[in-house]
Order: structure tokens, then sequence, then C-alpha cells
């Protein structure tokens, strides 16, 4: 047997076998890493379609430009417990059900007037809805809020953080040092 032949021959197989699994793999792939959630990236695109309705784009950036979807994700992934997270990702799914259920066809591909209809009924009908849905609507608005309020554009253009009590403060009497009695 020629020993040059056989390591061709293993070493075809093994790059063969290296290359096999990224032939089969989800090219649409979460743009974040996450330690414990399984989100695809349809779903990404989802709750960013969400935020974006939300918070639309004007004449300033919107909660998707900022990220406010990944901010989202983010808090999901670290500060919720295992339980609340497969809520969230069950009313995730559920909820692109519902809207096709309403509407015929995804949320994202509903235009806008639409997708503000559903979120406003969401809004009103939550006590009728199913807890999963209810559990990611409702964590989702405060995510989405959350991390548009923190992001850099709110902070610096919309919001100027200052220090508290700010520049302008005069104290109307002299800090000394009291003496006990």
């Amino acid at each position: 047997m020629n020993r040059r032949l056989v390591l061709k021959q293993l070493a075809m197989a093994t790059a063969g076998a290296m290359l096999l699994p990224a032939c089969g793999v989800d090219q649409k792939k979460v743009s974040i890493a996450l330690n414990h959630l399984k989100v695809a990236g349809d779903e990404e695109d989802l709750l960013a379609d969400i935020a974006d309705t939300m918070i639309p784009a004007t004449n300033t950036p919107g909660a998707k430009t900022v990220g406010a979807h990944l901010f989202t994700l983010v808090m999901v992934d670290d500060c919720l417990s295992k339980e609340e997270q497969e809520k969230y990702l069950s009313g995730l799914r559920s909820f692109n059900d519902k809207t096709k259920e309403l509407y015929g066809k995804s949320f994202t591909k509903a235009s806008p007037e639409e997708r503000l209809q559903l979120l406003s009924s969401l809004e009103k009908d939550g006590e009728k809805l199913p807890e999963d849905l209810k559990t990611f609507y409702s964590r989702s608005r405060q995510f989405i809020v959350q991390g548009y309020t923190s992001s850099q554009h709110f902070l610096t253009d919309i919001k100027p953080y200052q220090l508290i009590p700010g520049p302008d403060f005069k104290g109307c009497t002299p800090v000394t040092e009291q003496k006990p009695a």
C-alpha cells in the first residue's frame, strides 16, 4: 500500500468533513452573541421591525437604528430567568402567528399602518392574550424603550445628560465643618 496515497486521501476526507457542516448551516444568523437564547435571524428581524414600529425613524434615528432590538435580546438573555426566557421566545414565535391570523401575512411583510394597528390592538386587548404573548410584548416594549432612552443618540442629541446639581448651581451657604456638641 502506498503511504502517500493513503495520506492524501485522509487529508481530503478530513478537509471534506470540516467543510460539510458549513454547507448546511442557515446563513441568516443573529448579529450578536447570546449565551442562553436560541434566536434565528428572522426572529431578530421581527423584533427590529417591532422596535421600528414602536419608535419609528423620523428626522431622528428610530429604535431600530440605535439598536434597541439588540439591547432587548441582550437583556432577555442576561436578566430573565430560564422560564421567562422560554415564555418570551414562545411569545415571539406566536406573535408572528397572531399577525398571520389577523392580516394573512407576517409582521415584516405588513404595511406600517397594519403594524401600528396590530400593536395598538395588543395594547388594548392585553388581558385577553395568551400568557406567553403578553410576556413577550410587555418585555419587548419595556426593553425597547429602555434601550432607546439609554442609547448614545438619545443621551447626547435628544436629552443631553447633565450632572446633578449642574454647572448653574449656586449654593446659598458655604460648606464648613461642624463640630459635634
